[in-house]
C-alpha cells in the first residue's frame, strides 16, 4: 500500500482523489490499529453502534 507521506506525483486531481480514497479504505478496513487493541477502525466503529455493547446504557 502506498503511504501518502512518500509524496507521490499525481497525474491530475482525479488521480490524487482516487489515491486518497484508496488509502482511507486501506486505513479503515485493512490496517490494524494498536490504540484500539489491534482492531480495524471500521469494525471497532461498528461494534460501538451495536446497542448491546458494554459502553451503551440500557
Amino acid at each position: 500500500m502506498l503511504e501518502l507521506r512518500e509524496r507521490p506525483v499525481f497525474a491530475d486531481l482525479a488521480d490524487a482523489q482516487a489515491s486518497v480514497a484508496d488509502y482511507f479504505d486501506y486505513y479503515n478496513h485493512e490496517r490494524l490499529h494498536s490504540s484500539i487493541d489491534y482492531q480495524l477502525p471500521y469494525l471497532a466503529h461498528q461494534q460501538l453502534l451495536q446497542p448491546n455493547t458494554l459502553n451503551c446504557p440500557a
